[in-house]
């Protein structure tokens, strides 16, 4: 049989997962949302809200949410690399269980592979998908990723909600070269010459990003630059690619994001699934996410969803069915609780029945 490959109108999101938990935690950090049992759940409620939103408004037909594992090749290289970087928060920590679980409950494929950074999977996954006719979605923040930016190939930052929201914001060929003002093909040169603090990438002391831009719409690539610093007009810039050139090109080792990973594109296994709505509601309840729970109820009874059958009710007429009662609360433990009272108005009316259900 032939192999057809799909129409390029099908997409898949490759999600920067790390990328998307620490923004979420961090939308909320002055004012994090902790349940009534202290448990942090800025990051949990953020990824919850995107993956719904990018079901809602994107509608993709694969997906898949990458994570870092193990040691990378740049830190073996670099052993500076990354290590200005703050721990991660102990509260933050403690959510991330949890937050696998709600990617497990939304029938959401994790990609790892041990060795690899979460950007290299992306990039190799974004290359496979792009040539299997794909429209690939880069799902992340990283400024890194504008390098991959070409045919077919988008970026998609997710914004930041909390208290002061940023819009997230569409990223293809016809405006990649807002960012840094430069095209995407001169990315990694661009951030080899300016380092990345974030990341403890050196680059050139003293090649700000003004610097950079103009050196390379002057001489194209750094390759270039550096075979003509010691011809560079400005002082500053010349005696620094001519002292940290070594440094200039391990930084571009370092910000390139690799594409030949060792990992397949399984589409099957990507494409989206219909979420597992149970597990949902039973998560959302243990993280207090009303208003989601309405919204994954709304959403059943849309798709014509089965109402659920009516309960079974017994009267408890004696100390003995009580105490069974009770006994059966503290095994499960919650229960709902419904107080009954004669007249229309319940402060000032009599006690008519309790019932209690931990279903």
């Amino acid at each position: 049989m032939v192999h057809t490959p799909p129409k390029p109108a099908h997409r898949i999101f490759l999600i920067d997962g790390y990328a998307l938990i620490y923004r979420s935690y961090f939308a909320f950090v002055n004012r994090p949302l902790v349940s009534s049992r202290g448990e942090n759940t800025s990051a949990a409620w953020g990824i919850t809200n995107f993956l719904i939103r990018i079901r809602e408004e994107h509608q993709p037909d694969y997906l898949a949410v990458v994570f870092d594992s193990g040691t990378s090749h740049r830190t073996e290289e670099y052993p500076e690399y990354k290590a200005t970087r703050d721990k991660m928060p102990d509260d933050l920590a403690v959510s991330l269980p949890r937050i696998r679980e709600l990617i497990e409950a939304f029938n959401d494929p994790v990609i790892q592979v041990d060795g690899y950074e979460a950007d290299d999977v992306i990039g190799t996954l974004a290359r496979l998908g792009r040539e299997a006719g794909l429209e690939v979605v880069i799902v992340s923040g990283d400024k890194d990723f504008f390098q991959l930016v070409g045919p077919r190939v988008h970026l998609l930052n997710p914004g930041r909600g909390g208290p002061v929201g940023v819009a997230e914001e569409w990223v293809d060929e016809n405006n990649a070269s807002d960012k840094f003002g430069i095209p995407p093909a001169q990315v990694v040169d661009y951030l080899a010459l300016i380092g990345d603090s974030s990341d403890n990438v050196p680059g050139a002391p003293g090649v700000g990003p003004k610097t950079a831009v103009r050196l390379l719409e002057e001489y194209g690539s750094l390759d270039e630059i550096l075979e003509h610093a010691q011809d560079l007009p400005g002082k500053r810039a010349r005696e620094s690619l001519q002292r940290n050139a070594d440094l200039v090109r391990l930084s571009r080792r370092l910000v390139t994001i690799q594409q030949d990973v060792p990992v397949s594109l399984e589409l099957e296994k990507l494409r989206v699934r219909e979420a597992d709505a149970a597990r949902l509601r039973e998560l959302f309840t243990e993280l207090e996410f009303r208003t989601l729970l309405d919204r994954v109820a709304d959403a059943a009874e849309s798709r014509g969803a089965p109402p659920e059958r009516p309960p079974s009710c017994s009267v408890a007429a004696t100390p003995q069915e009580v105490e069974g009662i009770v006994s059966r609360v503290r095994e499960v433990g919650w229960v709902a609780i419904d107080v009954e009272s004669s007249g229309p108005d319940p402060l000032s009316g009599s006690l008519v029945g309790i019932a209690l259900s931990v279903d």
